[in-house]
């Protein structure tokens, strides 16, 4: 499988060398896979309002354009189940085919059931039966 790594234009031009590269290695040593959208954890943290920032590589292993449409997302940290659900509606935000892209979910306080631990985590589409996925 062809695979790419893109990145939006606002992050291309706002990344820093050190965020790029280790994107970069995340995507080089990750797999995704044929005919799935996954999402790859790269950090997890906690913003001054006490919103969970999830961000991910969204790797689009379709032959199909991915929009974040509709999106109900469930950020789940091993051992404890699902800590923070919450419905995304990004549709200017396009994984084109076979393309992977960073992206960072803003999961905001009213949607986090349990405080995170920022560890041993994933996000899963609640709608799929993805597996837990810890790649690194």
């Amino acid at each position: 499988m062809n695979h790419k790594l893109m990145f939006e234009p606002s992050w291309q031009k706002a990344i820093s060398p050190i965020d790029r590269k280790s994107i970069t290695d995340i995507f080089e040593n990750s797999t995704p896979v044929q005919n799935r959208v996954i999402y790859t954890q790269i950090r997890a943290a906690m913003n001054h309002r006490g919103a969970l920032l999830a961000m991910v590589l969204v790797q689009n292993g379709t032959e199909e354009a991915f929009s974040i449409q509709d999106l109900t997302l469930q950020y789940e940290e091993r051992g404890r189940g699902v800590v923070a659900q919450n419905s995304f509606n990004l549709p200017e935000i396009i994984t084109e085919a076979n393309t992977s892209m960073p992206w960072t979910f803003v999961f905001p306080k009213s949607s986090i059931n349990q405080r995170p631990l920022l560890k041993d985590w994933t996000v899963t589409d609640s709608k799929k039966s993805n597996p837990f996925q810890f790649d690194r």
